[in-house]
Formats: C-alpha cells, sequence, structure tokens
C-alpha cells in the first residue's frame, strides 16, 4: 500500500510539473508567429495527454490501495473469527 501512496505522489508531482510546463508553453504564444504557434499547440496537446495519463495513474494506484486496504481487513476479520474459535 505505501508503494502505491508513494507512486502516487510522485505521478501527482510529475502532472503538476507538466502542467507548470503547459502553462508556460500558453504564455509563450502571445509573442510567436503563426508557425511557431502550430508547433507550441501541438506540444500542448502532448502535455494534455500526458497529464490525463497522469490522472489515470493516479486513480488506478488509488483503487489499487484501496482495494488492498479491503483485503487487509476481510484478512483482520478472519483472524478475529479464528481467535475466537
Amino acid at each position: 500500500m505505501e508503494n502505491y501512496d508513494k507512486a502516487s505522489v510522485i505521478e501527482a508531482k510529475h502532472k503538476r510539473q507538466t502542467q507548470q510546463e503547459m502553462n508556460e508553453l500558453q504564455r509563450d504564444m502571445k509573442y510567436q508567429v503563426q508557425e511557431e504557434k502550430a508547433d507550441t499547440e501541438s506540444k500542448i496537446a502532448m502535455k494534455k495527454d500526458v497529464i490525463q495519463s497522469r490522472d489515470a495513474s493516479i486513480q488506478l494506484y488509488k483503487d489499487e490501495q484501496k482495494s488492498l486496504q479491503e483485503k487487509l481487513q476481510k484478512l483482520n476479520e478472519k483472524q478475529q473469527d479464528l481467535a475466537m474459535k
């Protein structure tokens, strides 16, 4: 569970970094000629894809962590039931 938590934190950090890079590209577009804007728009689209991918990874890690917590809870219940017998 700890590994999923760490991975989720790392993904969130990379997502923020990518978001900042995308914001910089968007600000720079103001000072670009049309040909440069097309290239920058392509880079922004790629950054958006990366952000969506990171969001999906974060959600997957959270789902896996929740599943592991449920399994741990069930194992604890089983242990208590066996201890009572």
